[in-house]
């Protein structure tokens, strides 16, 4: 209700002045976004995926949010608040959101902290593409990561577009991503074939937007266009792959893992795997909410304490 609510009271634009804030599709986005997961699990209420393909559907019809041509271009700082872009947490230097020197890599110029780096096992299996170099810094001036003086990762270069005299005052004026058009068109892909029982022309053009961009609009092995010859499950297991690729480090992988079920399918890690049940998929109830309320229940697979 509450989106529907801003569906019904939102612009569907600010003034240049009040650029950032969230508008009649943002709301619409994320509605949709809430639709796909209450049409996977653990709800599973199937109709729901029909409710998310409209509403995206309606997004890209509307005609005031598109994709950046160039995928090297979608995290620069002079397009936080371009067509591709529904909302973001803001950042300017009086009210910085985060400082950049957590994502720099341990090399010259940055010597950032790496706090936060690719794990080296997604870089394998990355495709090659413009993409992989437009969201990850596999290298500086030369320098591959595998030579960095220390933490020896690719960096998330979606968060590190500034040049080095801004990364040196510790404020990054990047905004961090809610929603952007891409998302909303694997949205639209992966409901739409799921509600058609099959891909429609249309879910393939929206998917296949997102990876001819990725690709630098130049047919690709590593990471091919989709076909209507796919059946359902083909097409939504290449949906959810792109939705990999393409948001990655934008916080939305672990929610997909779960909605669609596949945690023992991606975890790469062997002894990760050894005790793996369904039960991995929720946290416990804390302990002092299960003692303060006798009538919640204890999420299965974990203990119930004493009350």
């Amino acid at each position: 209700s509450d989106f529907t609510d801003a569906i019904a009271k939102l612009p569907d634009t600010w003034p240049g002045n009040q650029q950032g804030r969230p508008t009649k599709g943002t709301a619409k986005g994320l509605l949709a976004k809430a639709y796909l997961a209450m049409a996977t699990a653990p709800l599973s209420k199937t109709e729901n995926y029909a409710k998310a393909a409209e509403l995206a559907k309606d997004v890209m019809d509307d005609g005031v949010y598109s994709l950046e041509p160039n995928v090297g271009d979608v995290f620069k700082e002079e397009n936080k608040y371009g067509p591709e872009i529904l909302w973001s947490f803001n950042s300017t230097k009086d009210d910085g959101s985060v400082c950049p020197q957590i994502w720099g890599p341990g090399v010259e110029p940055y010597f950032g902290w790496s706090d936060y780096t690719v794990d080296l096992h997604y870089d394998s299996i990355y495709p090659v593409q413009p993409r992989r170099d437009a969201y990850m810094l596999r290298e500086v001036n030369g320098v591959p990561y595998t030579e960095f003086e220390y933490n020896k990762r690719p960096s998330i270069r979606k968060m590190l577009y500034m040049d080095i005299d801004e990364y040196n005052t510790w404020v990054s004026e990047a905004n961090l991503p809610i929603l952007r058009y891409a998302d909303i068109l694997l949205i639209f892909a992966e409901a739409e074939n799921m509600s058609k029982s099959g891909p429609t022309q249309a879910a393939v053009d929206a998917v296949n937007a997102v990876i001819d961009r990725a690709n630098g609009h130049v047919l690709n092995e590593e990471d091919p266009l989709l076909t209507m010859s796919m059946s359902k499950t083909e097409f939504d297991n290449a949906v959810i792959d792109q939705r990999n690729w393409e948001l990655c480090f934008e916080y939305d992988r672990w929610f997909d893992i779960c909605r669609k079920r596949i945690l023992d399918k991606v975890t790469y890690w062997p002894q990760y795997k050894v005790n793996f049940s369904e039960d991995d998929y929720l946290f416990p109830i804390p302990e002092p909410d299960l003692r303060l309320n006798s009538l919640l229940e204890q999420n299965p697979g974990y203990p119930t304490p004493e009350r």
